[in-house]
């Protein structure tokens, strides 16, 4: 039963006195964590770690023989080396004064290339200054005698220490499923740069759908649509590739109750998909984003209510409902619905203001499966109702 939002809302959305410009491009999602808790259970024997004490001079050796991927731009998008040199003496201070370091982690499934979920800064100082060797030691506070020095330059004694200092790591073991990796990825990450959930399935689903993925975030229909809004950095622009491509592909009706699961089952659905297929889901995407911008120009995607001279930002749930469901119309279906693009526009309009249901499952929880379909169904229902008038 539709029922009428708020007035003080739909107020406070039309007379905010900030520009467009000062608004974030993109809305920020509301996420309520009680529900995710209850609807991601897994089971924790599926959780394989194995926790090891090595020496350092085992890291060493790997950071030496390129095992132990150390570019993570390429898989993250996280830079490595963000320390100052004083930061990086310190650290290899604190192994020279035996201070237990953090533990490290990383995804050991292939067993030649692992991944470094946290500690990465931690072992670009040990890079720097074991296997480079063009780390100075710099400000010292308690081994002042040392500033300056490589590590060439130190005694025999103070050398083993650091190669012989036992370290802690945790290694993510082959046959983890995907989604309990995700969740591992999710909660051990603890660097200065927490990864978003886009960034860790671009990690674990690299090679054709990591491609794919990046290929749909740049593509110019997309661009043009969203006015250039969406960022590129912290892969947002693949979060939102992402959300189509999982409703496009298995379908809202088929949605289950988590959506990190959804997205990442569509990144491995990639894997065997053929040239065709592939060309088709981009052909319909780009479709869909020219559909919107006809539609919608500048407004495409945004929680357009009333006549406000304030541009809304993007909504990430708006845009998953309307881009997969223009994407599965064909090409008449899209032609029709261009020509009624007013009406299209103005229900649409209609609905936000009216439809307190549609409305909050655009806006908060937006993974709820009653959400999901909610705003699914309405769009789908929508342009059915335009198309065939």
């Amino acid at each position: 039963m539709e029922e009428n939002i708020d007035p003080k809302l739909i107020n406070l959305l039309n007379n905010s006195d900030m520009s467009s410009e000062e608004q974030e491009p993109v809305e920020e999602e509301i996420i309520d964590d009680t529900i995710l808790l209850m609807e991601k259970p897994f089971d924790p024997t599926k959780i394989n770690i194995e926790t090891k004490t090595p020496s350092l001079d085992t890291l060493i050796k790997r950071i030496q023989y390129k095992s132990i991927q150390m570019n993570t731009e390429s898989y993250f998008q996280r830079q490595d080396d963000l320390w100052d040199n004083v930061k990086q003496s310190r650290l290899i201070e604190s192994i020279l004064i035996r201070f237990p370091l953090p533990a490290f982690f990383f995804d050991s499934t292939d067993d030649n290339e692992w991944l470094v979920v946290d500690g990465l800064q931690r072992l670009s100082s040990i890079r720097n200054f074991c296997v480079e060797k063009k780390l100075k030691l710099t400000n010292l506070e308690f081994l002042s005698h040392l500033n300056g020095k490589t590590f060439d330059e130190l005694s025999g004694d103070l050398q083993r220490i650091i190669e012989e200092s036992q370290v802690v790591i945790y290694k993510i073991m082959p046959g983890t499923p995907t989604d309990v990796k995700f969740n591992i990825f999710k909660r051990i990450n603890t660097g200065g740069l927490v990864l978003e959930s886009q960034e860790i399935r671009h990690a674990l689903f690299q090679g054709k759908p990591a491609v794919f993925i990046a290929e749909l975030g740049k593509n110019t229909d997309f661009l043009k649509a969203t006015y250039g809004k969406i960022k590129t950095n912290r892969m947002l622009d693949r979060d939102f590739a992402n959300r189509f491509l999982c409703f496009y592909l298995f379908g809202y009706e088929n949605y289950s109750s988590d959506l990190d699961t959804f997205m990442s089952k569509a990144m491995a659905g990639i894997y065997d998909k053929s040239d065709d297929e592939l060309n088709k889901i981009k052909y319909d995407f780009s479709e869909a984003m020219k559909l919107a911008h006809n539609i919608f120009e500048i407004g495409a995607f945004r929680k357009n209510i009333g006549n406000n001279n304030r541009l809304p930002p993007i909504n990430k749930a708006l845009f998953d409902a309307i881009s997969t469901q223009f994407a599965v119309l064909n090409d008449e279906q899209r032609d029709k619905l261009n020509l009624k693009k007013e009406d299209f526009k103005n229900e649409l309009k209609n609905i936000l203001a009216s439809d307190s249901l549609f409305f909050t499952s655009i806006s908060s929880s937006t993974g709820d499966k009653n959400r999901v379909y909610k705003r699914h169904h309405t769009i789908e229902k929508l342009i059915q109702k335009i198309i065939s008038a």
